[in-house]
């Protein structure tokens, strides 16, 4: 299988999680509902499309912590423009306290099964091209983005480390290290063209972006490095 690989890092990064309201807070990497999005914006799918091409059961996604996760807050003002024809006459404003963040960077390993479209990503990613603006999760919030490479991935089965955050359910093992932040969250994984989240799963990652080390299922080498795709 041949897969895709580059970085993509900014200032700052949100991606709200689904069960805050008043005060948003962030994932610690985009899910992959998120970077789909982000693949849209590369190949040019407008917001009520992308999902058609790039979802859960034609894309392959792996993602690797570059960069620390470091989280910081933040309070922002929300503007009421619904009502008014015009900035300045706009009177109602709400601040909300969000989380951000901070300097983030992750390495994505994607795969399509479209080869027309997945070649297509490549050059693009290749050339630094982009249809659409990339951010990191709020249109405000750009993103750099740079091309590794594109490279065969070999499945090895189980694994006694990996370099990518993984599901929680192909963990069968983990050898808790000093030094190390072992963390877990439930990212939506698969969502339908209504923008309906119809699978979450559980994601354990190491927040300094170092690798796991235990045993893995579902793994697959990439040059020197073991990832697990969602």
């Amino acid at each position: 299988m041949k897969v895709l690989v580059f970085d993509i890092w900014g200032d700052f990064g949100h991606f709200k999680k689904f069960y805050t309201t008043s005060s948003p807070l962030t994932f610690s990497v985009p899910p992959p509902t998120a970077v789909y999005g982000m693949l849209g914006a590369i190949l040019g799918f407008g917001k009520n499309e992308y999902l058609q091409y790039l979802n859960v059961k034609t894309t392959k996604i792996a993602i690797q912590i570059l960069n620390p996760i470091k989280k910081t807050r933040m309070t922002i003002n929300l503007i009421d423009t619904k009502n008014s024809n015009s900035f300045h006459l706009i009177k109602s404003r709400t601040q909300i306290k969000t989380e951000f963040l901070r300097n983030p960077a992750y390495r994505f390993y994607v795969n399509i099964n479209n080869e027309d479209l997945f070649n297509k990503l490549i050059q693009r990613v290749k050339n630094k091209e982009t249809y659409y603006t990339l951010s990191l999760g709020l249109a405000n919030l750009l993103a750099n983005f740079k091309y590794i490479g594109a490279f065969k991935a070999e499945p090895t089965g189980n694994a006694d480390f990996v370099n990518s955050a993984i599901l929680s359910k192909n963990v069968e093992n983990i050898e808790v290290e000093e030094g190390k932040k072992y963390f877990k969250e439930k990212l939506p994984i698969d969502m339908n063209q209504n923008r309906e989240v119809l699978k979450y799963e559980d994601v354990i990652m190491e927040l300094n972006g170092q690798k796991l080390e235990g045993n893995f299922k579902n793994c697959y080498k990439i040059e020197d490095k073991i990832v697990s795709f969602f």
